[in-house]
């Protein structure tokens, strides 16, 4: 029992990448997929749910960053709760478990298309073997804030105002050019601000490759603003015409 926690929770790389659309990635992209499904089917709101979903998140936070300390192994540069989908984790899990909606809308946001992206293109994973406390946290972690995600815009059916749009859009503006300085200064890539993890635009001048990261990040949330918007609208029109 002792070696295998031992194992799970090892501080010395094995230099590996996971193998995007193997037999285990497709699993998790079904599962991810289904349950997201039955969350949006179901459509019933569930204090239990919400608390369940806002303790694994945290708890899946709070273990990754104490192995980061107790291993000492990268903590400044990517042991930080500094990117894009462990800030939406930390807002969307408190404002869950405290039922704060102003946490949750930020959360959401942030969180419903970054945990896509990650599922999908598991580009950053730290590079360990499974099973590994990095890899098994960043899936369940990102599989966790989609599904809070989820539930908190079509279930909880948290409505974004155009105040919190803007809210947001500074918050999420102000938050890269922060990283982006501090990338700089510690020479890390938090947020995908210093390169892409996918090898696009990486002949670009840094500061113009920043730029277009933030321009892409204010155009993806007003995409998902107006969807959102547009989808109520039409179930809003379809409960007058019955």
């Amino acid at each position: 029992m002792m070696h295998n926690l031992k194992y799970f929770f090892r501080g010395v790389p094995d230099n590996t990448k996971f193998v995007q659309f193997g037999l285990s990635h497709i699993l998790i992209l079904i599962v991810s997929t289904f349950i997201s499904y039955m969350i949006i089917k179901h459509k019933e709101e569930n204090r239990r749910f919400e608390i369940f979903i806002g303790r694994v998140l945290i708890v899946q936070q709070v273990v990754l960053y104490m192995w980061y300390i107790t291993t000492n192994y990268n903590v400044l540069t990517q042991g930080l709760p500094l990117y894009h989908c462990r800030i939406a984790i930390l807002f969307l899990s408190t404002g869950l478990l405290s039922n704060k909606v102003a946490l949750m809308k930020l959360g959401a946001y942030w969180g419903i298309v970054g945990s896509i992206i990650a599922l999908v293109i598991p580009a950053d994973i730290d590079p360990f073997i499974f099973p590994h406390i990095t890899t098994v946290s960043y899936f369940v972690g990102h599989m966790f804030l989609l599904w809070g995600s989820i539930y908190v815009l079509y279930v909880k059916k948290v409505v974004i105002s155009k105040i919190d749009l803007k809210k947001i859009l500074a918050f999420t503006n102000i938050y890269c050019v922060v990283i982006f300085m501090f990338n700089c200064m510690a020479h890390s890539n938090y947020g995908f601000m210093n390169s892409s993890p996918i090898q696009i635009g990486s002949h670009l001048n840094h500061f113009m490759y920043g730029t277009i990261v933030i321009l892409i990040s204010n155009i993806v949330i007003n995409i998902i603003y107006h969807v959102l918007n547009i989808t109520t609208k039409e179930k809003e029109e379809l409960v007058l015409a019955d």
